[in-house]
């Protein structure tokens, strides 16, 4: 059993495992002599396709240097974050019989936002944290990451015209899908000098809150691009429009920089549509997400929403 493999080469006693969820990865809630763990096995559901990020790269060399980037924010900076645990064999990836990857991080204690009340104050605290955490993965370089530039973009674009081709989405929807990209795309070649390591997943499930302090979790897309890109990935998670000048002014109060509000919407909507290609193959009969794309397409996919900032 994958599961009890990936167990065996770490140096738990009597470990007990919770399935958590299914996405990028298979995740477990380890516990084990009192203590818990996060256990993940890096094998992406059934329809999703992650190798629009990784391009021609393989996924074992992003995950390496995500184990690198842990490493490095937590010494850079007191962040109370997830840290990597390494295996018996001293190494932080063991690599099973059947050839996937596991890795093991800490737990952290508290509850993600999904059941949360969000409150003006704590979109400002999160605006905060995110600029906090700018700060610091501005001073790291190099790390094997993902980069939100324009190849990422065109990757985007060829993968949706391949879910067109299928019927996953219409000519119409992809027409209106590549207009929107190609402004955006100018935006990201604009802004290569101000790239910084963003964490590019970030919502309600991805915060960990225990009353006192805000933490990310899940940094597996984390990568280089634009900083208003986590901001509008959180807005997209929110669905309260109402509550963006709190989450801009909390960055703002402790960011090295000044956030250009015009980007906001089209960073918004290039986050739908990479979700769209990462998951149309297994959505695209869903009902809802068909009534979504058309929803979409009537009031996001636009040049007037994307420019409604400027």
């Amino acid at each position: 059993m994958m599961l009890q493999e990936a167990l065996d080469n770490y140096n738990f006693v009597h470990p007990e495992a919770v399935f958590i969820r299914h996405n990028e990865n298979i995740t477990y809630a380890v516990t084990d002599d009192n203590k818990k763990y996060l256990l993940r096995i890096h094998k992406a559901a059934d329809g999703l396709d992650f190798s629009l990020h990784c391009g021609d790269t393989p996924r074992e060399v992003f995950i390496d240097g995500e184990i690198e980037l842990l490493i490095k924010l937590h010494d850079l900076r007191g962040f109370k974050l997830q840290y990597p645990i390494k295996n018996i064999y001293d190494q932080y990836i063991t690599r099973l019989h059947n050839g996937d990857l596991v890795t093991v991080l800490s737990w952290l204690d508290g509850d993600d936002l999904v059941n949360a009340t969000i409150t003006e104050e704590l979109v400002y605290q999160i605006g905060q944290m995110i600029g906090e955490l700018h700060n610091t993965t501005s001073q790291i370089l190099n790390v094997n990451r993902f980069h939100y530039d324009e190849s990422f973009v065109n990757r985007l674009i060829k993968e949706l015209r391949s879910a067109c081709d299928m019927k996953h989405i219409s000519e119409l929807h992809l027409n209106q899908i590549e207009d929107v990209l190609l402004y955006t795309k100018d935006i990201i070649k604009a802004e290569k000098k101000n790239y910084v390591l963003i964490h590019a997943d970030f919502s309600k499930s991805n915060l960990i809150y225990d009353k006192v302090t805000i933490s990310p979790i899940d940094f597996s897309l984390s990568g280089y691009g634009v900083p208003e890109m986590d901001l509008s990935d959180l807005i997209c998670s929110l669905h309260h429009d109402e509550l963006i000048p709190s989450l801009i002014a909390g960055y703002e109060s402790v960011g090295h920089r000044t956030v250009n509000k015009s980007y906001i919407s089209a960073f918004m909507v290039l986050s739908i549509i990479s979700y769209i290609a990462i998951h149309h193959n297994k959505v695209y009969q869903d009902e809802k997400f068909v009534k979504a794309m058309d929803r979409w397409c009537n009031t996001m996919f636009t040049q007037e929403f994307i420019q409604l900032e400027r």
